[in-house]
């Protein structure tokens, strides 16, 4: 345990002194929406590209998708046109969602806040897509023309797919004497499919190990 802990010392204390001179990436961990991994691409223009993706909706656990999909039952259902005699909606169960995140980001430095002079600290804002997109399978049971009979359904697989673009504004921090840096963004998400001009307001806090 003792030749581990000195072997982890000794990578740390090379990968530090080596990020004092190249910082281009910075991957690490994101918790919002979505809530996952994070990958930076920081470019020589002084502008970054940043890539995200994870689990999305997580602080409302699966009750948003729960409501969204009992209420669209109807209607995916009338779209299948099964034509039974009658039908009846018995419950459904939802996959993780999965979100993915892309930003071109316009990096702005900060160098005096309040008469004090910082190093290290930045403000961006940016545009890009996501694509996020979730299974679930519905359980019903239905009555056949001329038969009073109910039968039963389940398994039928749907996958909600949302494809859109978002406005992007956040603020970073990186750390002068190690390569990690801190953010958080806020982000304003419009669909375009499959529900148009339908508006999300999201956010995130993370940190990212710079290399």
């Amino acid at each position: 345990m003792k030749e581990f802990f000195l072997t982890a010392g000794v990578v740390l204390t090379l990968l530090i002194s080596t990020n004092a001179y190249s910082q281009d990436w910075g991957i690490g961990v994101r918790l919002g929406d979505p809530s996952g991994i994070t990958i930076k691409k920081y470019m020589s223009s002084g502008n970054a590209l940043e890539f995200s993706v994870g689990r999305t909706h997580l602080l409302y656990g699966r009750d948003y998708f729960n409501n969204r999909f009992d209420d669209d039952f109807d209607d995916w259902y009338d779209d299948n046109k099964y034509g039974y005699k009658d039908y009846e909606y018995r419950g459904h169960k939802v996959s993780t969602p999965i979100g993915f995140q892309f930003h071109y980001l316009i990096q702005k430095g900060i160098s005096q806040l309040e008469d004090e002079d910082i190093s290290g600290f930045e403000w961006y804002y940016g545009f890009g897509g996501q694509v996020r997109f979730q299974s679930y399978t519905y359980d019903y049971r239905y009555k056949l023309k001329g038969n009073s009979d109910w039968f039963y359904a389940s398994g039928e697989k749907v996958t909600d797919l949302d494809i859109g673009a978002d406005g992007v504004l956040g603020a970073e921090y990186t750390f002068k004497d190690i390569p990690i840096s801190l953010f958080v963004d806020v982000t304003l998400f419009m669909e375009f499919f499959d529900d148009p001009f339908l508006f999300y307001v999201q956010g995130g806090i993370g940190g990212r190990y710079r290399f």
